[in-house]
């Protein structure tokens, strides 16, 4: 009698694990084939690596709801559901992280020295994974390297600190330079150093005239754009020489800056009585060059 009222109850696992984005019932019943409680939705899934648990008073009112038996299923007091889930695979991360590096620093020569893989659980089945870099990385320390990771119905970001070496030419000076002194070319080689600091690299020194240090520096030192500053050249309210070009023929008028301007930019300049204005560009102390008609 015994072995027979076993034979007819179906016993629901305590424990169970699944790799789908809801849970139905007949994700934790085996349920035969064209049973219609195999269908009944119990909700959205755990993420990976997470679980949820329901208890056996629950799944039974599931089933009362739906007008559905539940008198041959044999319940735990509570059924875990648990979502499967995979690792990052160090392999796939040492490579997204090396193209990363090399995308941001194309001139350079990059050594991956170690990066600690986060031990997370993702979604299982083919990841799509995305590096990014900080705006302006110091490789003198370690960089964390975020990665953007996807699969079907699933996104998470993980951070992969990483110690490593990067090499690229960069512009050296030759000679000490004092502080609030013009940078010139000549003062700058080109030499391969390890990248420092998070200053802005100077990939062409074509664009240093005018210039002045910040600070005192010294020979060797590597040149970035945070250690120079452009000098106002112009100053709202002073008298200014403004020249116009045509063909041949330049002339040469002195106006009024309406604005402070440094090296190359554009400001608006007015004749002495205040009557007419123009814009103009400056191109040295208190020097400057039309661009447009007078008004």
């Amino acid at each position: 009698m015994i072995t027979l009222i076993l034979a007819c109850c179906l016993a629901v696992p305590a424990d169970v694990a699944i790799d789908t984005d809801t849970v139905t019932l007949g994700s934790i019943v085996a349920f035969q084939s064209g049973d219609a409680r195999a269908a009944i939705s119990l909700g959205s899934s755990p993420q990976p690596g997470l679980v949820r648990r329901f208890l056996k008073q629950e799944l039974i009112a599931k089933l009362s709801t739906a007008r559905l038996p539940s008198d041959d299923l044999q319940f735990p007091e509570s059924v875990v559901v648990r979502r499967k889930s995979q690792k990052l695979d160090p392999v796939s991360v040492f490579k997204v992280v090396s193209s990363t590096f090399a995308k941001q620093f194309p001139d350079a020569d990059i050594d991956i020295i170690s990066t600690e893989v986060p031990d997370v659980d993702l979604a299982t089945g083919k990841l799509e994974i995305t590096g990014a870099l900080p705006d302006r990385p110091d490789p003198s320390i370690p960089v964390f390297v975020s990665l953007e990771i996807r699969a079907p119905g699933f996104t998470r970001k993980v951070f992969i600190k990483t110690v490593v070496d990067i090499r690229r030419p960069q512009p050296t000076l030759r000679n000490a330079i004092s502080a609030n002194s013009e940078v010139r070319v000549q003062d700058l080689e080109w030499k391969v150093m390890p990248v420092r600091g998070r200053g802005e690299q100077i990939l062409d020194a074509g664009g240093l005239d005018g210039f002045l240090a910040k600070r005192d520096l010294q020979a060797g030192d590597v040149l970035t754009a945070d250690l120079l500053y452009a000098p106002l050249l112009v100053h709202k309210g002073e008298s200014v020489t403004v020249k116009a070009s045509n063909g041949a023929v330049t002339i040469a008028a002195t106006m009024r800056a309406r604005a402070s301007a440094h090296l190359g930019e554009t400001i608006s300049v007015e004749h002495l009585s205040g009557a007419g204005f123009t814009s103009a560009r400056v191109i040295g102390p208190r020097l400057l060059e039309a661009t447009q008609g007078a008004k």
